[in-house]
């Protein structure tokens, strides 16, 4: 992919991810100087959903990104250096190894359904299904309903999770159908092992896919460099 291409790709997912709206050409060009004409605009748009990066909810409508598309931009931000976000709470709530009341700060301030599991004893924590349906965008009822129950399965499910999966890369991300954890397309999650102050921690932040992936992965990276420098 060309990197004009990438740029308004990355503009879509990134316009779509605040508004929720489908992003249209004539959007794009108002809003962003990418050097060209709508109708080029337009044409990059069309070869981008023939690629499957994009998505057209109906006819006429802007396009929206597809699983692909996050997957992609979830993988950049994973990829790229950046200043990792760990507030001093957290850390405060690690020192002492109070991980429910870490868990609680954590999912509020992604404002995502946390998970935790707490493997040396054997634990698991969550927290957050409120928030999770508040920040939902559409009122489909059977998806609600399996967003429910996948909250009611991840404890058994977080258990069974193979941490083969955290070999390539300390922290994953899952969008849709492919996560391990949650059945609902609708959802997205990352998943990171660490160990942090001896306990064998596994931390999962669970929203929709169009979830602040930046915010999130930058809490991810502070607690993977917290990981590695108390490992060391």
């Amino acid at each position: 992919m060309d990197p004009r291409t990438e740029n308004i790709l990355n503009a879509v997912i990134e316009s779509f991810i605040k508004s929720g709206s489908p992003v249209s050409s004539g959007w794009l060009y108002e809003k962003y100087n990418f050097g060209i004409k709508p109708a080029m605009i337009r044409h990059e748009l069309e070869t981008l959903t023939d690629s499957g990066f994009l998505e057209q909810p109906y006819h006429s409508a802007g396009r929206v990104p597809s699983d692909k598309a996050y997957e992609i931009f979830a993988e950049k931000l994973l990829a790229v250096e950046s200043e990792p976000n760990l507030d001093e709470v957290f850390l405060q709530s690690i020192r002492s190894a109070d991980w429910p009341n870490f868990l609680t700060l954590f999912s509020n301030q992604l404002g995502l359904l946390g998970a935790l599991e707490q493997k040396n004893e054997d634990r698991i924590y969550k927290t957050g299904l409120e928030t999770l349906l508040n920040r939902l965008d559409w009122e489909n009822q059977n998806e609600i309903r399996e967003i429910i129950r996948d909250f009611e399965e991840l404890d058994e499910k977080v258990e069974n999770l193979n941490d083969e999966i955290f070999e390539a890369c300390p922290i994953q991300v899952f969008i849709g159908q492919k996560s391990p954890v949650t059945e609902s397309r609708e959802l997205a999650v990352v998943a990171q092992r660490c160990y942090l102050d001896g306990e064998n921690i596994l931390i999962l932040a669970i929203g929709p896919k169009r979830m602040n992936y930046k915010k999130v992965v930058k809490t991810f990276k502070g607690l993977k460099n917290l990981n590695e420098r108390r490992t060391k």
